[in-house]
């Protein structure tokens, strides 16, 4: 499936970190403290996104400023691009990096969706020309970047937010799996299929989630999937946005967007009712570790910019 996934996880070069899953079982009826946050269907806010990697990472900007010292003090050039306070998510995402599908981003992107963070084409330029520096310096120096990004762990103590990275990875799979499969969204999932026949296409698949299909998608042109920058021209095929504008039109209408959103909602707060207790102690270890990396951010950004 090309386009349509609803959860995309972004995940920092070197600082993935692995971690044990076996998490204590708890009685649900004991466990009041798992705070849920108020849903919100039109950004597909659910229980976990509180437990993901956001797309705006305050941790990995911390850890990058880090190895731009730690890299200059060895006698290399670690470039950092940090964007500016305020700025906020592409359009087609959530905070948690989850890609967001309405009859509006139809319209403009069809079945691609625009770039991840907001940025003008020129800073996403720029973000870019780091990125290709960094991996030709990590490549030129890899026992002093693997050093220095050691070092960044130590002082910014990282290893507790991949660990509840990894958990609500674990929970969140598993949750999505049985929302799909639930009676609601299939009967929501046949309703679709009525709504979408007068739209005429010949591969028409099972559940939104295969859209587009091979008619609609030919593999040939760069929209479908394709990410795009702020003030970038769309090149989006008619065709690509009628399809488009009529699957998320049928979607609301069939009603399958809102049950699959309640089901994956139910189903990721009731599985985190069997790992409450490390759901909490890592949450409050993470709170802790975003204040450290804004505290470090505030005090050395400057010098990276």
């Amino acid at each position: 499936m090309r386009g349509r996934s609803r959860f995309v996880l972004i995940v920092p070069a070197a600082a993935v970190v692995s971690a044990a899953l076996a998490g204590c079982a708890t009685d649900a009826a004991q466990r009041t403290d798992l705070d849920l946050p108020a849903k919100n269907q039109s950004q597909w806010r659910l229980p976990l996104d509180q437990y993901m990697p956001p797309l705006l990472n305050v941790e990995y900007d911390a850890q990058q400023v880090f190895v731009h010292k730690c890299m200059a003090e060895a006698g290399h050039e670690w470039v950092v691009r940090l964007d500016p306070p305020g700025t906020t998510t592409g359009e087609s995402w959530n905070a948690a990096g989850r890609k967001l599908f309405s009859v509006e981003l139809g319209e403009t992107f069809g079945y691609g969706n625009s770039g991840e963070i907001a940025r003008s084409p020129e800073a996403e330029q720029a973000w870019l020309d780091g990125e290709r520096s960094r991996r030709a310096v990590a490549d030129q120096a890899p026992e002093a970047a693997e050093s220095c990004f050691d070092q960044s762990t130590a002082v910014l103590d990282d290893e507790p937010s991949w660990q509840v990275y990894d958990l609500a990875m674990e929970i969140a799979g598993g949750a999505s799996g049985d929302a799909q499969e639930s009676p609601e969204v299939g009967e929501a999932a046949s309703r679709w299929r009525e709504c979408m026949a007068e739209v005429g296409l010949p591969d028409l698949p099972a559940v939104p989630e295969e859209m587009p299909p091979a008619s609609v998608d030919d593999g040939g042109g760069p929209a479908i999937d394709a990410p795009y920058s702020v003030g970038d021209e769309f090149d989006v095929s008619a065709e690509e946005r009628r399809v488009a504008v009529a699957d998320a039109t049928c979607q609301d209408s069939s009603g399958y967007a809102r049950a699959l959103y309640d089901a994956e909602w139910h189903a990721q707060a009731e599985a985190m009712k069997s790992h409450a207790d490390d759901l909490v102690r890592y949450g409050h270890q993470l709170e802790e570790q975003r204040a450290r990396a804004e505290a470090y951010l505030a005090e050395n950004a400057p010098e990276a910019r």
